[in-house]
């Protein structure tokens, strides 16, 4: 793969990276001494039932939104340190080169497209 686009790649997960931060920092706070750690913050509206509720409601919703963030920064993250290791751009299952076209839709893929089919069983 050219050097070219594997820097273009590079500044997209770059950008991606620091926008799911800013994500996870809406929802929570990052654990002392951790990079990926976010702790979604229960939020506190007011000492009714209902308002009760609605904090119960918001706080799974922030907790469920952050770990979804938090898998998503990891997948981000390996594909930087691929970057990093010269191992970016190659199928984990077929060790072939993934598609260009995929890369460029989402630059964390780890698979290429005929493996992720046979994996979700769509062959």
């Amino acid at each position: 793969m050219e050097e070219k686009i594997i820097q273009e790649l590079k500044q997209q997960l770059e950008e991606k990276k620091n926008k799911i931060i800013v994500n996870l920092e809406s929802v929570g706070k990052r654990a002392e001494g951790e990079e990926i750690n976010f702790n979604a913050e229960f939020p506190n509206y007011g000492d009714s039932t209902e308002d009760n509720a609605v904090e119960v409601a918001d706080y799974t919703k922030n907790l469920s939104f952050e770990r979804k963030l938090e898998d998503d920064l990891r997948d981000v993250d390996r594909a930087l340190e691929r970057i990093a290791s010269g191992d970016y751009g190659k199928c984990r299952y077929c060790g072939q080169e993934i598609e260009i076209e995929r890369l460029k839709v989402r630059p964390e893929s780890t698979a290429c497209v005929a493996c992720k089919q046979a994996l979700k069983g769509e062959e």
